[in-house]
């Protein structure tokens, strides 16, 4: 999926995600390796945000956070970034950034905390996730029962004050 010549980033909108975003959400998904996500992940309720980047008709950007209402392990109760998938061919562009800056000042309403994990060995979210001043707080082999995706390094966990 090349980028279209007619829409640039310049036109590129965050917004809550809607229950018809549900294929280009699963497109997405596919087109990263990843699992779909299922059809009630992607609505935002009182406790979770969904948001979608959209430049013209095309969906370019999907991230969510999760509620997490107990301590678990080395992982805090409280409000954590999920996932962020942008389309291969939109990277570099800013979408992420424009993402994980909606979804905080979600949080911001909510919490004056978020946090964050991520495999230790991914640079771009560990170069995207310092610019809005998250910490390591932790790291483990797992969190909140998630382990690393190459099976042999550790997760990080990461903290910002809002």
């Amino acid at each position: 999926m090349g980028q279209p010549k007619t829409v640039g980033v310049q036109d590129m909108q965050v917004r809550t995600a809607r229950a018809q975003d549900a294929a280009g959400i699963a497109r997405l998904c596919v087109d990263n390796g990843r699992d779909p996500w299922p059809a009630e992940a992607i609505l935002s309720t009182a406790d979770k945000l969904v948001v979608v980047a959209v430049a013209g008709a095309q969906l370019v950007g999907i991230a969510k956070t999760h509620w997490h209402e107990d301590a678990h392990g080395i992982a805090p109760a409280g409000h954590y970034l999920g996932g962020v998938i942008v389309d291969s061919s939109w990277r570099r562009y800013g979408i992420g950034q424009a993402l994980t800056s909606a979804r905080l000042a979600w949080i911001a309403a909510r919490s004056q905390r978020a946090y964050y994990f991520t495999n230790k060995r991914n640079d771009s979210s560990l170069r995207l996730h310092a610019k809005f001043g998250f910490v390591q707080i932790a790291a483990s082999e797992e969190i909140r029962t998630v382990r690393a995706d190459d099976g042999d390094s550790k997760l990080v966990l990461f903290e910002a004050i809002l």
